[in-house]
């Protein structure tokens, strides 16, 4: 198929949705599929991937747009869809993939150039007016639920990245065709020892110290500053620990550098700026344990899966952005606040037993989500759905031509 995947980000970048797309284009591509994709005008090129990205004109303002809802980003996607608008006149598509809310501008092209559309539904839009803070006015959110709505009827096929995110696109439409396709990042090959040493060297851990390992983005969501408040409660039981913070920007960085000065914890806690995706597999196989500390959303972070397969004990709080992939035979989950997840920490820390069990059972939760069999029947019949729909839509149009000629 010739696939226009539309994504309203700022694509590339190693964090969130952006990745998740990445991912997505990839095994697409891997399927046999022509793929180009359709993005705002700021991001990095892809690494390593066989798809043209055409970037949105127009003026932009920014060089940059932070995560989650935003005015700016309103104004980057009307000019996505005029964008949309232009590329769909110069090429045809079989398909068009969109990502949040881009799914929007596909059900107003693709009604237009009679193209069938793919929801790929990260989050409940109208759950991340609130969640992210851009407004709390019910107009706002009934307009974003009714935008929600929308994209989803319209779409030949969803794709949720998480049984509760299946269950948000349910209850919008609930004659929607659902496939759940779990964010899943390769760890890749096995990692020599020189690069994890080199990655200890790099951030000074002292030797005999035990890694604590967060990756990902450092937005106030990820809830880093209920990580900190924990730390104190660590050390007072396990002082030979370095907690290593990995993906945020200088700005991200800032105020958790001030935090950790307050609470007496600088010595142990390194914050890292974003790296590659490729070295993200060497600071795993680097750490100890891996610990998630959100609580807020639907949308598990994509790092679960890849934080399973590392073999490294999984530390996360006890809510639906967790449980609805991990349990407690797989992971720690702990009450979200700090002391519960101080305890969660120790216990992943000091129980050699515990995190073998965890570690054992891991490699089921990733048969079932990620096996090659099972992605590829996700992947089928998303394709069905949209093999039909543009099937139906062309007896639509032969009807429709069959009596304007008999008029």
């Amino acid at each position: 198929m010739r696939i226009l995947k539309v994504v309203p980000q700022a694509f590339y970048s190693a964090r969130g949705t952006p990745l998740s797309a990445y991912h997505r284009a990839r095994e697409l591509v891997a399927r046999g599929h022509e793929v180009d994709i359709l993005t705002y005008a700021v991001g990095e090129d892809p690494p390593d991937l066989e798809v043209r990205v055409f970037r949105a004109r127009g003026p932009h303002f920014s060089r940059s747009i932070r995560a989650g809802p935003s005015v700016l980003k309103i104004w980057f996607d009307l000019l996505l869809f005029i964008n949309l608008l232009v590329r769909l006149s110069r090429k045809r598509y079989d398909l068009l993939y969109a990502h949040e809310e881009g799914a929007l501008l596909a059900r107003l092209a693709g009604a237009l150039f009679r193209i069938p559309y793919v929801y790929d539904m990260h989050s409940s839009l109208p759950l991340q007016i609130t969640d992210w803070n851009f407004s709390a006015r019910r107009s706002v959110i009934s307009a974003f639920r009714w935008v929600e709505k929308l994209s989803v009827r319209g779409a030949c096929a969803v794709v949720a990245i998480s049984p509760a995110v299946a269950r948000a696109a349910q209850r919008a439409c609930p004659d929607v065709r659902c496939v759940v396709i779990v964010n899943h990042f390769e760890v890749g090959e096995r990692i020599a020892a020189e690069a994890v040493a080199l990655v200890r060297m790099r951030h000074q851990i002292e030797p005999g110290h035990k890694v604590v390992l967060y990756t990902g983005s450092f937005v106030p969501l990820q809830a880093l500053d209920l990580l900190l408040d924990a730390i104190p409660g660590v050390l007072a039981a396990y002082p030979k620990v370095t907690f290593l913070l990995v993906g945020g920007t200088d700005a991200e960085i800032v105020p958790l550098q001030q935090q950790a000065q307050r609470l007496g914890i600088a010595a142990h806690v390194v914050l890292e700026r974003g790296v590659p995706q490729k070295e993200i597999p060497t600071y795993l196989a680097a750490a100890d344990v891996l610990v998630s500390p959100r609580w807020q959303g639907i949308n598990p972070p994509g790092k679960l899966l890849p934080y399973l397969a590392s073999g490294r004990p999984v530390v996360a709080t006890n809510t639906l952005v967790h449980t609805q992939l991990l349990s407690e035979s797989c992971a720690i989950l702990t009450p979200p606040d700090a002391a519960g997840l101080a305890k969660g920490l120790i216990v992943a820390l000091t129980d050699a037993s515990r995190v073998s069990e965890l570690t054992a059972e891991a490699t089921r939760v990733l048969g079932h989500y990620c096996s090659k069999p099972a992605r590829d029947a996700a992947y089928a019949e998303i394709l069905s759905a949209a093999t039909a729909a543009k099937a139906s839509r062309a007896r639509s149009i032969d009807r429709s031509l069959r009596r304007n000629g008999r008029a």
